[in-house]
Parts: C-alpha cells; sequence; structure tokens
C-alpha cells in the first residue's frame, strides 16, 4: 500500500515533554481522516523509519531527520516541517522530480507578535530599563518615545511579513513594505514595492525588519552600503537568516552609531560566538534562533500538511509547493 511516513523523535507516546515539536496522537488522527484510506500512515522515530524508507511515497520530517533520497527510492513527494528547506534541497533533490513543500505560514503568529516586542522594547526604552534593573539603578527615562506614529519597513512580504504588518498597522504604525515580485497591496500597507527600490524606502524607515529567505540573491544583501542609507536613530530587525546580514558591517554600523540598534533572533554563525561584540552591546536584542517556536508549532505544521495532502491526493498543485530554483 502506499505509505505516508511521518518521521518524528519528540513523540507523546515515548515521554517526549511539553515542547514545541511534540508529536500528540490527535496529530495523527487529522492525518488519517485526510488520506482516508488511500495511504497508509506509518509515524516512526528516526531509527524506527529505516524499516520504512524503501516503500515511503511521501516523507515528512523536519529537515535534519530528513533521509537523503538515495535511501527513499519510491519517494515521490517530501515534506519539510519546517519552513526553511536548504537542508533537504540538495543537488539531487532539485534535479528530481520529487515534489517538495514546506511549512510555509507555520512561523506567523509567533514570530509577527516577536518582531512587535522588539519594536515596543526599543520604543519603550526596554533595553537601558532592563540593563539598570540588573545594577539595582532607579532611573527615570525621559527619553522613551512610542511606537505610535513611527514607519515600519517590512523586507519580505510573505507569510511572515504579512502578519507582521497587519499587528504593525493595527498599533498605529505606518507600514512599508518590499518583495521580490509584484502583488495585490494590502489595506494595512501604505506603500509596496518591489525589491529594486528598496534603497530608496530605507531612509525613511525608523525600523527594518528583514522577513527574507536566505538565497543567493539574498546573501549579504544588507551591508554597509544599506546601512549608510538608513536613519542613524533607525532600528534594524532580522529574523530571516543571518546570512542576510553582512555580519561584520553591522558590528561597524552600531559601533559608529549609522544604526541606533538591533534585534536579531539569526545570525552568520550559530550559536553567536562567545567573543561576538553584539553580546556586550547595550542597543541589542539578542535571542537564540527561537522566534518561530510556539506550543502551537506542531498543530499548525499538521494542518498545513494536511491542507497539501488533500491537494495531492486529488491530482492538484501543492500550495506550499517550493521553487527548487528559488529555494523557496
Amino acid at each position: 500500500m502506499r505509505k505516508l511516513l511521518i518521521i518524528s523523535a519528540d513523540q507523546e507516546r515515548l515521554g517526549a515533554p511539553e515542547g514545541a515539536h511534540r508529536w500528540k496522537p490527535a496529530h495523527a488522527a487529522l492525518l488519517k481522516r485526510a488520506v482516508g484510506k488511500k495511504l497508509e500512515l506509518v509515524v516512526a522515530t528516526p531509527d524506527e523509519a529505516k524499516e520504512h524508507l524503501s516503500d515511503a511515497e511521501v516523507v515528512a520530517a523536519f529537515p535534519m531527520r530528513m533521509p537523503p533520497i538515495s535511501q527513499l527510492p519510491k519517494a515521490k513527494w517530501l515534506h519539510s516541517f519546517s519552513a526553511g528547506v536548504d537542508k533537504i534541497l540538495t543537488p539531487e533533490v532539485a534535479k528530481s522530480k520529487i515534489i517538495l513543500t514546506n511549512s510555509s505560514g507555520v512561523h506567523a503568529t509567533p514570530i509577527a507578535e516577536m518582531i512587535l516586542a522588539y519594536c515596543l522594547m526599543f520604543a519603550r526604552g526596554f533595553t537601558k530599563t532592563i540593563g539598570e534593573q540588573r545594577t539595582h539603578t532607579w532611573h527615570k527615562n525621559y527619553s522613551i518615545g512610542e511606537f505610535r506614529g513611527s514607519t515600519v519597513l517590512i523586507v519580505g512580504l510573505g507569510a511572515i511579513g504579512m502578519e507582521t504588518a497587519r499587528l504593525c498597522h493595527a498599533f498605529g504604525a505606518r507600514v512599508l513594505a518590499v518583495a521580490r515580485s509584484a502583488k495585490k497591496k494590502p489595506t494595512f500597507v501604505e506603500r509596496f514595492e518591489t525589491a529594486e527600490r528598496l534603497d530608496e524606502l530605507l531612509p525613511e524607515a525608523d525600523y527594518v525588519v528583514i522577513t527574507l529567505p536566505h538565497t543567493e540573491e539574498t546573501h549579504h544583501l544588507f551591508d554597509a552600503s544599506k546601512f549608510k542609507r538608513m536613519k542613524s536613530s533607525a532600528i534594524v530587525i532580522n529574523i530571516g537568516r543571518g546570512g542576510i546580514i553582512k555580519e561584520e558591517d553591522l558590528i561597524d554600523a552600531l559601533q559608529s552609531k549609522q544604526i541606533a540598534g538591533v534585534g536579531l533572533d539569526v545570525f552568520e554563525k550559530e550559536p553567536l560566538p562567545a567573543e561576538s561584540p553584539l553580546w556586550d552591546m547595550q542597543k541589542v536584542i539578542i535571542t537564540p534562533h527561537h522566534s518561530g517556536l510556539s506550543l502551537r508549532y506542531r498543530d499548525r505544521a499538521v494542518e498545513i500538511l494536511c491542507k497539501n495532502l488533500e491537494a495531492y491526493l486529488a491530482g492538484e498543485k501543492l500550495p506550499n509547493e517550493v521553487d527548487k530554483k528559488l529555494g523557496y
């Protein structure tokens, strides 16, 4: 029988603690309803999965758990429980006829909320106040600003960028956005341009929010030339991938006060090396690449897989299919 193989190490049946990636029986029940009798569902740990690789038609896993296609002779579709597929999209997969999908959209709510948190922390002076709390310093900050009325430039208007734009607009910010290609402008975005106009918009932004995927096209997109175009009061927030920012240029821009601060969830090298100057800079917020995590993560990821399964079994184009040339 045709087989759908789910590879998951964090399973409730094995005592996995509550967490973003825990697999629950309820998830299997949703998938069984989606596939009916058309596919056999197998949920296995990485070790258990080995005996099913030879006859699996569909394999779903996080990128670090996905077997190479040399071990999947009958595979027609690989699905990533992450939005990123760079670890799965090998040259062999790119050349093959195997369909590749991701979980784009799964991160929209938690990451958009994290971005808004960064913005509010900077606007309300928390980067300074938290430091003073650690030194038991009682000091009223009379230079605290507001997020309302600020200009936010969102670079990358995918699912995360779209939800971020909506939240920023709801808080009274003016929202600008750029994307790789033209699309219908959302009502909560005041000005929308294609990527060629990025340099033109940078000087207007109080907050530059990067939500791009990391590709050859976006590698080191933000370098010294981009930082020089920004306001000296601008805040840069990156939740895309570390390689989108040339980190040494970012550090120089902070030290020379070309920009005012930065919120980073991703870095060129992870974990961020202990010797990085970023750790000790006052107006830098560092989070360990966890902005996309949420206790509701796996629930959303399974819902996305179900939608793609329904399309697959109906012979339709899968909504989360990855363009192998673009990488997303």
